[in-house]
């Protein structure tokens, strides 16, 4: 995939998606907006509402698949859609207002556990298994392209504590260096990012897509690094439901999940790709060309088809640096966290399907390694 390559440009609309990528603001939705939440109830087409807590973001496009698909429909379930902040939710859905909401897996998450919120995680919504949806890129004057040339260098991340203060650590930690060595570190929205690149008030930062490829193709940012190759197998996202909605619609839950994962095995296979991109680049007033350009490479979103979460992943290396960082007093075991068993229940009532994805494995990002060494290339002769 050629990075460079000049194309129509909707910035605005590429910023105001962004925006809501990675991060916990407020957007709108195709679907109407839910009107009060709760518990599943009987639809107007006669099926089961449930309400969902959703973002217009790249890696929920099964989501939209599933809803412009009629996968949902065909499992009897009519969503009622809210876009609020998702980790504010995480209360709400305690109070069993909101059914399914989609946290990251991190300290908010794991911090909103221990205080005994009433949810659960009931299955994947993004693994960066050789793919990921955002990169640490550079500022083309800056010119960096490895960790040692972060030195003396200000880098923008989201937040302390956030996933992307992780993966700096990580990455900082591959040239044996740590924050100490840098010339400073910003805290800055991913569309700020862009603009602090730009003026060179930050000399790298981490960008979430269609924001980092916008950045290499107009010449503002080149590639050094993908989430995914800092992170690898990172557990990403979740889906999770209250616990009100679990114990009260066991079977509500079972269906919206099999809707979900018929969406995911959509999204992933290749024959569907335009049909994919025109589904995700309405719900995310993305241009279907930037949707396009994305769809294949090592920057188009991985979810796990069966709905399976990592928690081996959750518990190591991430989790340790929750602990080390005192972002989270304690972790939770992923008994008290993870309920498989409505997403189980789903894969067998619409049956198991291969996982792929592995490096070299055909899929959805089939020839991602070549994409992943073309953006790199590119990028970094831009």
């Amino acid at each position: 995939m050629n990075f460079t390559r000049t194309r129509r440009s909707a910035l605005t609309a590429v910023l105001l998606a962004a925006t809501l990528i990675g991060v916990s603001a407020c957007g709108s939705s195709d679907p109407a907006p839910a009107a009060g939440g709760g518990t599943a109830s009987g639809g107007a087409a006669g099926g089961d509402t449930v309400t969902v807590n959703a973002l217009n973001i790249v890696s929920l496009a099964p989501l939209f698949v599933a809803q412009d698909k009629g996968f949902f429909a065909d499992h009897g379930i009519s969503n009622e859609y809210s876009t609020n902040d998702i980790y504010s939710t995480l209360s709400v859905q305690s109070q069993g207002s909101i059914d399914v909401n989609i946290p990251g897996l991190g300290g908010a998450f794991f911090n909103a556990v221990n205080q005994g919120l009433k949810m659960k995680a009931v299955a994947d919504r993004n693994q960066y298994r050789c793919t990921s949806d955002s990169m640490l890129v550079s500022s083309t004057a800056a010119g960096i392209t490895d960790a040692e040339g972060l030195r003396g260098k200000k880098v923008a991340i989201l937040a302390k504590g956030s996933s992307t203060e992780y993966w700096l650590d990580l990455f900082l930690q591959s040239a044996g260096m740590s924050q100490a060595d840098l010339g400073g570190v910003v805290n800055l929205t991913y569309p700020d990012t862009v603009n602090a690149l730009k003026t060179g008030a930050v000399d790298a930062g981490f960008l979430t897509q269609p924001l980092a490829y916008q950045s290499i193709a107009d010449g503002t940012a080149q590639r050094v690094k993908a989430t995914y190759e800092i992170a690898p197998d990172e557990q990403q996202g979740l889906i999770t439901m209250s616990q009100n909605f679990l114990d009260g619609s066991p079977d509500v839950a079972t269906r919206w999940l099999a809707g979900w994962l018929e969406g995911v095995r959509y999204y992933q296979d290749p024959a569907n790709k335009d049909d994919v991109v025109a589904i995700v680049a309405a719900h995310t007033s993305v241009p279907a060309e930037t949707v396009a350009a994305l769809y294949g490479t090592d920057q188009w979103p991985y979810m796990d088809p069966n709905g399976a979460v990592d928690t081996a992943t959750a518990m190591s290396d991430d989790g340790q640096w929750l602990l080390d960082n005192k972002i989270v007093e304690t972790l939770p075991e992923p008994s008290v966290w993870y309920d498989a068993t409505p997403v189980t229940k789903a894969v067998e009532l619409i049956g198991s399907a291969p996982a792929g994805n592995s490096c070299g494995d055909a899929s959805a990002t089939t020839g991602s390694s070549g994409a992943s060494a073309s953006a790199s290339t590119t990028a970094t002769s831009s």
